[in-house]
């Protein structure tokens, strides 16, 4: 058999590899890559990164409002993989990631004209949070250019929108810099030196500080000329805002300001599907910039990152979250699609036309509303028409119809001019619609639009899609953009697969269905006017408060210490028990090669294999100044690096290689450089400082219970995870698994069980652990159990035991002796393994309690 003749890619543009691909052309090589570098935890990354890294994903988060917060894989994954190419690959042309990562590098013939910086692209699903990537990507920059005092990060940032609806929903988050208040994305440390100046259009120059953001839309720094000259049809862009004056107002200098200011630039483009041409202003713009101020990298972000009229995705995206994705992590809304046998009605008048779509949609919208009136939610129809014309005889024929649900205001409807372009009356309020919808306060109940919202209109609440219009090309709208309106979570509660129905005329279904095959994704179906709508709400019952329980709030157990120089002085290293370093030439060779496995000392159970290099060092003070850093930010208290570096120095004098040795000696400094030496004093002086850090509080009675009954009703969705029990206050005791669902029953069989409940996400109840990271972490109990004897119980059901369950076992035990001790009522945990209880088949708590003492 001859040799398989390979494709002939030489005359390929760069720019159509990804029709070969499901996804853009660097994104597979990038992926394993990454992934293996977060395995390693995070090798060849700055201090300040690392802390960064650990505090957004390793510890726990509590909002302004009192909600628990974290942030979601694709995020993290997104911020990994931006960090891993600028930071550790180093890479800062869309030819070197290209080159480096490409589908096919043979093929690279035609790479981009226009090539000074670094840029990538990070395509996210509508509504998977693109604005809190943008957030941390600023913190990461300007955090790097000011602690580490590096030229190659950022001090200074441009958000560009392009438009004012979208500018109008970036304002909202970074205007006086209020997500960076909001979301956790500082440590509280670096309060201190963080000074940043937050300037939105029209705000004049304050004065001086470090860093600047200037968010402002495109339209504010060029002509559009050629506006009426290109055809697009894109009103909505009208009502997202037209373009402004043309000549230079108040706010167009920021270019000029930016060029004065110190520091390198960061662009980052919102919406970045609008920059796919090369010679476009949006993109002269950004190289005119870099002349006058330097850029850093141009970050884009969309959903449709992809190139005008063939459809590809951009070749510099480094990352991909999918619609489909998306869906499956239960990070958007779930789109059903509606089959029905309605016909168009011969008719020209729209609303006699497709009265049938509208009628199924107000009804299915009905049924929405009825079911989320219990959640305080009110539910937003949405309606799409041909034309104008279309638009206003729906809207008039929905308010007459339907007056009490959709008339007056609560019907909005989009005018527009004979130009295209939202009339000028109308623009203020629909931009204060598109701000505003999700509001309780807000009357509006439907929108009825010509095209369907592109983009920056979050509104959360849409529940019924209504498509009645044929889509082409010109409408220059991709299959992502149209259904993306409607995804947009209400609750963000992961034990609800929250959903958006679609209804439409065939044309519009059509057009779902090319969004399936882009997505290679199946959506479910539901018959329209057959299958009814059920949200099932938890909630408290009032005809059982008997059954309600209440558990003590106390003020929390732990707190960080912050300062250790006393603690740090009084270590004595000679008490470690670590064995003695190689110190021989052929030792020291050997262990270069050397594999770390981490292993929990509780579990036996193999945590992590681990990679630590660090630079050749001279002097013994280059080596122990490096582990001094590295172990100050792992404990994350940095100040303590002065305290730390006599202590390293002595471990590694009188301790690490079992004998005195001299400091000066080549031979030890090369021993001290090792892999194994850097573990080895790592782990050592973690080990002793973790225990030191967190410091025990006195606790304090803030009140003496907080019923279950006070938790906020909250949908769920999985049926066959529910259980029905006279004992609980709830209508339903939830699970997240069959063990939890098996332990319910019994809890409801069970004699000596008075009361119980499934703690709910929503109640907030947790209580404070370290875990081997020495954060402060929460731990969220699975049940709550009155006894006949009017003791109180937690309970927590373990299939297997990961390494923080030692450490949450401690804090539950901790809690319950302080919850006892503040209130008379006596409170104890018990942990329940599967496997034992499978075993045991108990009848009786006691029994139970027993058999696991």
């Amino acid at each position: 058999m001859g040799k398989r003749k390979k494709a002939d890619l030489s005359q390929k543009n760069v720019f159509d590899i990804t029709e070969q691909l499901s996804t853009a052309a660097c994104v597979p090589s990038i992926r394993p890559k990454v992934k293996e570098w977060v395995q390693k935890d995070y090798p060849g990354i700055t201090e300040t990164t690392r802390e960064l890294l650990n505090f957004w994903f390793f510890t726990d988060h509590t909002l302004p409002n009192g909600t628990n917060f974290r942030y979601h894989n694709a995020q993290k994954e997104s911020i990994e993989t931006l960090i891993y190419l600028f930071e550790v690959e180093k890479i800062r042309t869309r030819k070197d990631l290209l080159e480096k990562y490409a589908f096919s590098s043979k093929g690279l013939t035609h790479l981009p004209p226009h090539d000074d910086f670094a840029r990538f692209c990070i395509k996210m699903a509508t509504g998977s949070g693109k604005t809190k990537v943008m957030a941390l990507s600023i913190v990461w920059q300007f955090a790097n250019a000011i602690k580490e005092d590096d030229t190659l990060y950022a001090k200074n940032f441009l958000i560009l929108a392009p438009n004012v609806i979208v500018y109008d929903r970036l304002r909202t988050d970074f205007e006086s810099g209020r997500i960076f208040r909001t979301d956790p994305l500082i440590p509280r440390h670096y309060n201190l030196w963080w000074d940043l100046e937050y300037y939105m259009r029209g705000d004049t120059e304050r004065t001086h500080s470090e860093g600047a953001i200037y968010l402002t839309n495109i339209q504010q720094f060029y002509e559009r000329a050629d506006r009426k000259a290109k055809k697009e049809t894109d009103i909505m862009t009208a009502v997202m805002g037209s373009a402004p004056p043309t000549t230079k107002t108040e706010i167009s200098d920021f270019d000029d300001r930016i060029g004065r200011r110190e520091g390198l630039l960061m662009v980052l483009n919102d919406e970045a599907h609008h920059t796919w041409d090369e010679e476009s202003e949006w993109n002269k713009f950004i190289r005119k910039m870099h002349g006058e101020r330097p850029l850093s990298l141009q970050l884009d972000v969309s959903a449709t990152p992809r190139f005008s009229g063939s459809g590809t995705l951009f070749p510099w995206t480094i990352f991909d979250y999918p619609l489909k994705q998306a869906i499956i992590d239960n990070v958007v809304k779930r789109p059903i699609k509606g089959i029905s046998k309605i016909e168009e009605a011969k008719s020209d008048i729209a609303s006699v036309r497709y009265q049938g779509f509208i009628t199924a949609g107000v009804e299915r919208w009905k049924e929405y509303n009825t079911q989320l009136t219990p959640l305080r939610k009110k539910p937003i129809l949405f309606v799409m028409m041909n034309n104008t014309e279309e638009a206003d005889d729906i809207g008039d024929w929905l308010q007459r119809k339907y007056p009490s649900e959709f008339g007056g205001e609560k019907t909005l409807v989009i005018h527009t001019d004979r130009s295209g372009e939202v009339s000028k009356k109308d623009l203020e309020a629909a931009r204060k619609v598109a701000r505003d919808v999700d509001d309780e306060k807000s009357p509006v109940n439907a929108i009825i639009s010509v095209l369907m919202l592109r983009e920056g209109w979050d509104v959360q609440n849409v529940t019924v899609v209504v498509g009645l219009r044929p889509y082409s090309a010109k409408a220059n709208i991709l299959p992502e953009q149209t259904i993306g309106r409607g995804l947009r979570l209400m609750f963000r509660n992961l034990n609800f697969q929250e959903r958006v129905d679609i209804i439409g005329n065939k044309a519009f279904m059509e057009f779902v269905a090319d969004l399936e095959k882009l997505e290679d994704l199946k959506l479910e179906t539901f018959q329209v006017g057959k299958d009814k709508l059920q949200i099932i709400t938890i909630h408290a019952v009032d005809s059982k408060m008997d059954f309600d329980i209440g558990i003590p709030e106390i003020s929390p157990l732990l707190s960080r210490k912050k300062s250790l120089s006393e603690e740090i002085a009084s270590i004595d290293v000679t008490k470690f028990k670590s064995n003695p370093l190689p110190l021989k030439e052929k030792e020291i060779e050997e262990t270069k090669s050397f594999i770390y496995e981490g292993i929990d000392i509780l579990t036996n159970e193999k945590l992590l294999e681990r990679e630590y290099k660090i630079p050749p060092a001279q002097t013994a003070e280059e080596v122990v100044g490096y582990y001094a850093r590295r172990i100050a930010q792992n404990i994350k208290l940095p100040s303590q690096f002065a305290a730390l570096a006599p202590k390293v120095r002595e471990f590694f004098e009188v301790k690490a290689f079992g004998k005195k040795v001299d400091m000066t000696d080549s031979l030890v400094i090369r021993a001290m450089s090792t892999n194994l030496a850097s573990y080895v004093v790592i782990r050592e002086f973690e080990k002793v400082l973790r225990d030191l850090i967190v410091q025990q509080q006195e606790p304090e009675l803030i009140s003496k219970e907080r019923k279950l009954s006070t938790t906020t009703p909250f949908p769920f969705s999985n049926t066959r995870a529910m259980t029905e029990s006279g004992k609980t206050v709830f209508n339903y005791v939830t699970s997240s698994n069959e063990f939890e669902k098996s332990f319910a029953r019994f809890l409801d069989q069970a004699e000596d069980i008075v009361a119980f409940a499934k703690l709910p996400d929503q109640f907030g109840f947790c209580i404070q652990y370290t875990d081997t990271r020495a954060n402060i972490r929460n731990y969220f109990p699975d049940f709550i159990l009155r006894l006949q004897d009017g003791s109180h119980w937690i309970a927590e059901t373990k299939g297997r035991e990961d390494v923080d369950v030692a450490m949450k076992d401690q804090a539950a035990n901790n809690w319950c002796e302080t919850a006892t001790l503040l209130t008379g009522v006596s409170w104890s945990y018990i942990k329940v393994l599967q496997k034992e209880f499978d075993d045991l088949h108990p009848d009786s708590f006691e029994e139970l309690k027993v058999a696991l003492e």
